[in-house]
């Protein structure tokens, strides 16, 4: 193998330089950066970000950052021919699953020091972005356009299970109240039956309302033992005002559902061009406006629910921002560095070129008259029609064939 290298080096050596220069030119001139930074997201816990993860390369919530970005047209298209190359890394699951990873404030060394630590409980640290790009800029740009665009995510996930959730309770936990308001009613009823007894028995014995807490004999059932007529008339008393108190707070929770109810059928599902955090947020905060103009009573505490959703879903997008600012490497990455790219690229190319001028070789002594003659390259018509020069430059190596021959 040496002395097949040794032989033409000559032809091989050129060849290789020629694919280095023209991989480092490549490279030099198409650099890729490596960008880093970290994600401050406040009070997000780690099923929260496994519950965005998902919704990340959602095509229609890219275009609804888009259009906060100013990056789309009023059709949706991509203004610029990068905003159309950002999308295509963004609608990629495996673009976000390695380039975002979520920062636990627990560290594995905790975790051994205390085998009861819950990691899903602790807090986070952050979201690590780490990212390739073709240029400074565009790197700084991309960085900026993740933060956007998980900002908005995360409102319009905080939102939209909100209006699900509530959504549910009208219908769930409404006919669950209905049925608990029955049953209470029906237990104030007995309660207020058993008062009334009581106090005909207090007034048909006048005796017993001195016997304060003390318990009476019961001649049946074995002789069981039972407060005193008046300390039962106040444990009667007592349980009618805690069933009064749930059955008020029964209808009031009832109220509550009722009036979401009213403000689900006036405010029916979001528009499909809304896909946005900030316009979900805008779309319900006008229809909770429009809907509770002068609240009163339970309506109150519904709007003020609404409102807080739709202020907690804002802010929390909001601060998902760079602590400090993205940093993007002064150098290209080594994959695109000149120097090692032509290195490289100088030992694949001889040796591809290498195996190929050795199949070459071999197929051509075997159809040869004679298979033990040397293969001389300056005759194969493979190299023919280089100057004889030229020839004679780049295989040197058959002058010792032809001082065997003389």
């Amino acid at each position: 193998m040496l002395r097949f290298y040794l032989d033409f080096a000559t032809l091989l050596v050129p060849l290789a330089l020629l694919a280095a220069l023209t991989a480092a030119i490549y490279v030099h001139a198409k650099p890729v950066y490596q960008a880093t930074g970290l994600l401050d997201a406040p009070k997000l816990s780690l099923d929260e970000w496994r519950h965005l993860g998902p919704l990340l390369p959602d095509s229609r919530l890219i275009s609804g950052t888009f259009g906060q970005l100013g990056w789309s047209n009023s059709d949706g298209s991509e203004a610029t021919p990068h905003a159309a190359a950002v999308r295509r890394r963004f609608e990629s699951r495996t673009f976000w699953e390695g380039s975002l990873q979520y920062r636990s404030a627990l560290r594995r060394e905790d975790v051994r020091e205390a085998p009861g630590s819950d990691p899903k409980a602790s807090t986070t640290l952050g979201i690590d972005v780490a990212l390739r790009a073709p240029g400074r800029e565009i790197a700084t740009e991309l960085m900026n356009a993740i933060a956007r665009h998980v900002g908005q995510v995360l409102s319009w996930s905080m939102l939209d299970t909100f209006l699900r959730d509530r959504r549910d309770a009208t219908v769930s936990r409404k006919a669950e109240l209905e049925v608990m308001l029955t049953k209470l009613n029906f237990a104030v009823t007995q309660t207020e039956t058993r008062i009334l007894d009581m106090r005909q028995i207090v007034d048909a014995f006048p005796d017993l309302r001195d016997l304060g807490g003390s318990t009476i004999v019961s001649p049946e059932n074995g002789g069981g033992r039972y407060l005193s007529p008046a300390a039962q008339l106040v444990a009667f008393k007592s349980t009618l005002i805690d069933q009064r108190g749930q059955i008020a707070t029964a209808e009031r929770e009832l109220d509550i559902l009722r009036w979401y109810e009213q403000f689900f059928a006036r405010a029916a599902a979001p528009p499909d061009d809304v896909r946005s955090g900030s316009r979900l947020a805008d779309w319900l905060d006008g229809k909770r406006k429009e809907f509770f103009s002068k609240p009163a009573g339970a309506a109150v505490q519904v709007d003020q629910e609404i409102a807080f959703a739709i202020a907690e879903a804002r802010t929390r997008g909001d601060r998902i921002a760079y602590g400090a600012a993205p940093i993007v490497d002064p150098w290209p990455v080594t994959t695109r560095a000149p120097l090692p790219v032509a290195s490289i690229a100088f030992v694949v190319a001889m040796l591809l070129f290498g195996l190929l001028l050795l199949i070459y070789r071999s197929a051509r002594q075997l159809d040869g008259p004679s298979r033990t003659a040397p293969w001389l390259a300056s005759k194969d018509p493979l190299f023919a029609w280089l100057p004889p020069r030229l020839r004679g430059v780049l295989f040197r190596y058959e002058r010792r064939y032809q001082d065997k021959a003389r």
